[in-house]
């Protein structure tokens, strides 16, 4: 087994991955002739130039086909209804993408595509873990939660594909994570699931990576967000104690962790806009990543610096996986709360730093060949090159 199974990982992978790196450049061409393009609005839409915006297309197809090729649906009792649901999400997103919907439509798919997987895969969480001291739920709060929890991953993955990389990136972090934990507890055909996904997240981030040549649209996140969703929900309903077998107690915080970026961005927007009065569904840019534009991060960087911050929150929470499960919930928590100000501080000396160094070299090249002789004459002119907007725009799409 611990020789076929890797085998069978990495070629799931290596087909996922290829499946989805091949169709990238069809897919922009496509877009390209038939003017399926994201505009930017200087906004919310912060590229540069229009982009096509049907990525989710190709990674839907990588990842049905490689599951369809090296997966086990035999013991995945619920696939068919969450086939079904995908299905459904990704028609909706296409039609979104093309469109446009209201957010109340999609959100009525979205609680459909749920309740099938909930109700007709009969995949529900019973058991809280000892969250606020709660147990063992009754099955039709265990269900009605279930569907909360996937509409909520849904959403939160969408609200994050805001910039170049950064939902392709948390895509594959979540993955590989969740997919190394279900290989390490023999659960092969929820491994192989979320290894296609990354493989099919990392053909597209090829493309999707500052400058992005491709989005992957409400196609993409809605269809990705329920795939994590999906398995996100194996893996608490695995980790409960009567499951049998070894489990995490603090399986429910893990699960946190390892969404931390798009769900304390999702519930810190949502909390924002109810208490200004604005309704939670009317979008802004007030999201993470704005902030960190905002703040004089790349695209690139941004993206980097919240994978890292991602994959620093899982370790911690890891690490502290034997803590009482309360106490690891106030801990991620208060590491979430944190990510703002680190973005605001470290924008802020990037930024300086970035003046400074600016401020240097005007100097310099002032006095090898302006002609100026005193000190108080090379200031003037850095100072009103500085004021006069010169320094070089900081977004990189």
């Amino acid at each position: 087994m611990w020789v076929i199974d890797p085998i069978i990982l990495g070629a799931a992978v290596i087909t996922s991955l290829t499946i989805s790196y091949i169709s990238m450049p069809v897919i922009i061409k496509v877009d390209n002739m038939k003017r399926f393009m994201d505009e930017p609005d200087q906004e919310r839409k912060l590229h540069k130039k229009i982009i096509p915006t049907l990525g989710g297309i190709g990674i839907f197809a990588a990842f049905l086909i490689a599951y369809s090729i090296w997966g086990d649906a035999n013991n995945l009792k619920s696939y068919p209804f969450f086939v079904a649901s995908l299905v459904m999400l990704f028609l909706i997103g296409l039609k979104d993408d093309i469109l446009m919907l209201s957010p109340v439509k999609k959100l009525m798919v979205q609680a459909l595509a749920a309740a099938v997987v909930v109700w007709g895969g009969n995949i529900q969480l019973t058991d809280l873990s000892g969250i606020l001291g709660i147990h063992e739920i009754p099955l039709l709060i265990g269900q009605l939660l279930s569907v909360f929890i996937i509409i909520t991953i849904i959403n939160a993955f969408n609200l994050i594909d805001g910039i170049d990389g950064l939902a392709g990136g948390i895509g594959i972090i979540s993955s590989v994570f969740l997919g190394v934990w279900f290989w390490n507890y023999n659960y092969l055909h929820l491994a192989i699931l979320a290894f296609v996904l990354s493989g099919a997240l990392a053909g597209f981030l090829i493309f999707n990576f500052s400058p992005a040549k491709i989005f992957m649209g409400d196609t993409g996140s809605m269809t990705v967000g329920f795939i994590l969703a999906y398995i996100t929900l194996h893996f608490l309903v695995l980790n409960k104690p009567t499951s049998g077998g070894d489990y995490m107690a603090t399986a429910p915080v893990i699960a946190i962790s390892v969404l931390i970026i798009p769900l304390f961005d999702t519930f810190r927007i949502f909390f924002w806009r109810i208490i200004q009065g604005k309704s939670p569904f009317i979008a802004d840019n007030n999201h993470i990543h704005h902030i960190m534009l905002r703040s004089g991060y790349t695209h690139a960087s941004a993206s980097i610096t919240l994978w890292s911050i991602n994959v620093m929150i899982i370790g911690v929470t890891f690490y502290l996986a034997e803590l009482d499960v309360n106490i690891l919930l106030a801990t991620v928590i208060l590491l979430a709360l944190l990510i703002i100000p680190f973005i605001r501080i470290s924008g802020k000396l990037y930024r300086n730093a970035f003046i400074n160094r600016f401020s240097v070299d005007n100097r310099e090249r002032n006095i090898s060949s302006s002609g100026y002789k005193s000190s108080k004459e090379i200031n003037e002119v850095s100072t009103r090159e500085l004021t006069n907007d010169k320094i070089p725009e900081l977004k990189d799409s």
